[in-house]
């Protein structure tokens, strides 16, 4: 997920507070460029990164200029600008590697930015800002390999499903950002996993009369065998009634994700993976 503002602009804390003092002139472009971004004038934003990166070849407008199209949804174009300031080393690497995440995120590849962005936390374990960073692709993650419904309800359909989300749900926790929502979400989504992974029975009415039947024809069997004196129907009672009693609860005994998944089958316009 890319929450408004915040997954753009957040990026910029990874810069040095000592930078090299360089034309006056192209800083102030740049300041007012980080201003207006922050305060989502995106044109005016655009504007004066573009003035800035004419004044001289700092990888920090491309990045300012690929923030103002990530946060438009041009995936492309705020790519083309993070490979340039990818290229040009330093922490305008840093800075475009962490946009080159959310354009994954962006373009529905939100496993791709969590290897990313692994990486970068690895080789940075305390970095609080790429910490958060790589929880929320996390919980892009989990969003992204759901099935999803036409009023937008994502429904876990699969158990692959369920693993990612309880991954990302004890990822992000792990990570300690200190970020009230995606700590929220990520409980919500262990609560959600533990709930999917509990048994029921489906149809409940028909699985339960059919138990009943079932260990009830068992015990007449066997009883009727004792009374005649035959083993042999004793233990035909035993095996018939054994199996007939695992072939329900094999067919009508459902982990509760599966029933809800079932249930929500002709709901679904987008299938996870």
């Amino acid at each position: 997920m890319l929450r408004a503002w915040q997954d753009v602009i957040v990026k910029w804390r990874l810069l040095p507070y000592d930078q090299p003092a360089d034309q006056a002139e192209a800083r102030r472009h740049t300041h007012r460029g980080r201003s207006a971004l922050v305060a989502g004038r995106l044109d005016e934003a655009l504007a004066e990164f573009e003035a800035a990166a004419s004044l001289r070849p700092d990888p920090l407008d491309r990045v300012g200029v690929g923030d103002v199209f990530l946060a438009r949804g041009g995936w492309r174009t705020a790519e083309e600008n993070y490979r340039v300031a990818l290229l040009a080393g330093g922490v305008g690497a840093l800075l475009g590697q962490v946009g080159l995440a959310q354009v994954k995120i962006g373009q529905g590849n939100a496993a791709g930015a969590v290897a990313d962005l692994e990486l970068l936390v690895a080789d940075r374990p305390n970095d609080q800002v790429l910490r958060y960073y790589l929880a929320s692709a996390w919980y892009s993650a989990a969003e992204q390999c759901r099935s999803r419904t036409a009023d937008d309800v994502l429904v876990i359909t699969s158990a692959t499903q369920l693993r990612i989300c309880e991954d990302a749900a004890r990822r992000i926790l792990a990570l300690s950002t200190g970020d009230d929502e995606l700590e929220h979400g990520a409980k919500h989504l262990l609560a959600e996993v533990a709930a999917g992974r509990r048994w029921t029975w489906s149809p409940e009415g028909i699985a339960v009369s059919l138990a009943v039947l079932t260990v009830a024809l068992g015990m007449i069997t066997v009883v009727a065998g004792g009374l005649l004196d035959s083993i042999l129907l004793v233990f035909a009672g035993v095996i018939v009634g054994s199996g007939l009693l695992y072939g329900i609860v094999y067919r009508f005994r459902k982990q509760m994700w599966r029933r809800r998944a079932d249930e929500m089958a002709p709901q679904i316009v987008k299938t996870g993976v």
